[in-house]
């Protein structure tokens, strides 16, 4: 009995229509776009910022290239 069951060619009853599948269409082709501007927009602001925060320590002295000194946060007591 349970050979004479022919098995379907497709595993469920759903069938893919151009409505269904397919590509995503404008919406999700803008939805996309805006996103990779808006990664754009916050990797330049980030770069800025980082730009900023360097100068500011080579103004203070606190870069650590070629002056041999630690950071301040060195001379805190060991926690026990």
């Amino acid at each position: 009995m349970f050979f004479a069951v022919t098995p379907s060619p497709y595993p469920s009853d759903i069938t893919v229509t151009q409505s269904t599948g397919g590509s995503p269409g404008f919406l999700g082709f803008v939805f996309t776009f805006l996103l990779a501007v808006a990664a754009v927009l916050l990797f330049l602001s980030l770069t800025k910022q980082l730009r900023r925060v360097d100068r500011r320590a080579k103004q203070l002295g606190l870069d650590d290239e070629g002056t041999g000194q630690g950071a301040p946060d060195d001379e805190r007591p060991a926690s026990s």
